[in-house]
């Protein structure tokens, strides 16, 4: 049973959480550059960026993998020659493969990030699936069923920066800059979705598919090291942060003082305003997971564009969406800070506004035949996308933070679902390769983006929930601290 949260609630926890630290703690003095948890974030953009790129760059590997080449023999016949031949259910198979090791390690990957920290969690993230991008290339020549294994391997490895993420952030990251150094952060997942499409065609065409897993993966080698050197676990275990910085940070989060946290799983598992959290993965990874693995071969196969540019103009959504990350999260966090919006409103507004914009312009994909008009909506709506990201990515921070990490392993879990389906599902629907069965696939992606729409409108909360009475104690104390400093 979800519990009604008024606005009023709303704004005097938002209040609670924080907004006159600075009074108390002036570090704005500091040059941005010295602030520690800058740094963080940035080494988290730029694993993210490994991360992201090392998984997508299989989805136009994949077309040059499986092309038909016309081969001349020494006798001037010519014949047609695959290197592996792959039909489009295997297909399918290899691009959703990644999903089943991701989808497997979110909840373990929670209680180790809770556990042990976010920060050793996300450095062995980026040195495993490195590792392996190192190895597809031999692992595909053995067999497909080696290369699927160790696509599923890297999947297990990768499957754990997210969760990670929100524990680091949950250490490191002042209230009222939540939803900003959360979608800066973010903003190497799309830049590593952008490198993926821009630089892989073109990788491809001058050195061959096998070359692009080596260069991404040394990249993610070079990461984990500078990983290891500037990360720490909190601001409380780095020799490198100033007092002013660690006190600010501290007295807006609060001091964790202990790892051994009690997760509330029954309550969390039975509460609405978590599966509205699990609900908003899902139709967000569906529409991401559709276009990702999907789209090089959708503009292949329709507009017959070859390997270069399908690369280069599935990249154009990308950029356009890295681009507005950080804007919408200033804008998320000006709104709170003004009192024009709760927190709660922010999360569901952002959300609703970008499922049923995004369901919009997938019915105009679907129904196009322009091939400009088709990228076009594309990129609006994986732009609109980066609205999102301030909605249900952060709102584990809001309802739990010490439970966070837990509560996003669930929200991934079912929306790594959405990673196996949909490559499956496109492999077994578009078996000719024909406009009608393209068009069902962006059905389908319209109605899932309607019905998280209505999910999120109907139970996203921004409100600590009772059951997390780790922070509601937390709270308390603050409030009370408050209270004090005002009566002195």
């Amino acid at each position: 049973m979800v519990s009604k949260i008024s606005d009023t609630e709303e704004s005097c926890e938002d209040l609670a959480l924080g907004k006159n630290v600075e009074k108390e703690f002036d570090e704005k003095t500091l040059p941005f550059w010295r602030k520690r948890r800058y740094h963080i974030v940035i080494m988290m953009l730029f694993g993210l960026f490994c991360l992201l790129s090392m998984r997508m760059i299989l989805s136009v590997a994949i077309v040059s993998m499986t092309k038909t080449n016309n081969i001349t023999l020494d006798d001037g016949t010519v014949v047609e020659e695959q290197e592996f031949e792959w039909n489009s259910k295997q297909q399918g198979l290899i691009l959703s493969s990644f999903f089943y090791g991701y989808m497997a390690t979110q909840l373990i990957s929670g209680f180790l990030s809770a556990r042990f920290g976010g920060h050793l969690v996300f450095g062995i993230s980026v040195l495993g699936t490195s590792i392996l991008s190192l190895l597809l290339p031999f692992a595909a020549e053995i067999h497909l069923s080696v290369f699927i294994a160790a696509r599923i391997f890297q999947g297990f490895f990768g499957g754990g920066a997210f969760t990670a993420i929100i524990a680091i952030l949950a250490n490191w990251a002042p209230v009222n800059e939540r939803t900003f150094l959360t979608n800066t952060a973010l903003m190497g997942y799309y830049f590593g979705n952008i490198a993926a499409m821009l630089l892989s065609g073109i990788i491809i065409v001058a050195w061959g598919w096998r070359v692009l897993f080596y260069i991404f993966g040394a990249i993610g080698c070079i990461c984990y090291i500078c990983w290891i050197l500037v990360v720490k676990e909190s601001p409380k275990h780095d020799s490198f942060i100033t007092e002013a910085e660690k006190k600010f940070i501290i007295s807006s989060i609060g001091e964790r003082k202990s790892k051994k946290i009690s997760h509330p799983w029954k309550d969390m598992l039975t509460s609405l305003p978590v599966w509205a959290i699990a609900v908003g993965h899902f139709t967000t990874m569906w529409g991401q997971f559709t276009l990702q693995t999907q789209l090089p071969t959708f503009l292949n196969d329709i507009f017959n564009y070859n390997i270069e540019k399908t690369g280069i103009l599935s990249a154009i959504p990308y950029m356009l969406l890295a681009s507005m990350l950080s804007i919408t999260g200033y804008f998320a966090d000006w709104l709170q800070v003004k009192g024009y919006l709760t927190t709660g409103q922010v999360r569901r507004y952002f959300n609703c506004f970008t499922y049923l914009t995004q369901m919009i312009f997938m019915l105009l994909v679907a129904f196009n035949t322009n091939p400009v008009l088709t990228i076009v909506y594309l990129t609006l709506g994986v732009g609109v996308d980066a609205f999102t990201w301030s909605g249900y990515a952060i709102n584990a921070l809001d309802l739990a933070p010490s439970h966070a990490a837990i509560i996003k392993g669930i929200g991934i879990t079912l929306g790594g679902c959405s990673g196996i389906l949909s490559p499956l599902l496109s492999g077994y629907i578009v078996t000719d390769k024909s406009r009608e069965q393209w068009q069902l696939v962006f059905f389908i992606a319209a109605g899932i983006y309607l019905f998280g729409a209505v999910f999120s409108w109907l139970f996203v909360r921004g409100s600590i929930q009772p059951w997390a009475k780790i922070d509601l104690e937390e709270m308390e104390r603050r409030n009370e601290a408050s209270r004090c400093n005002r009566t002195s």
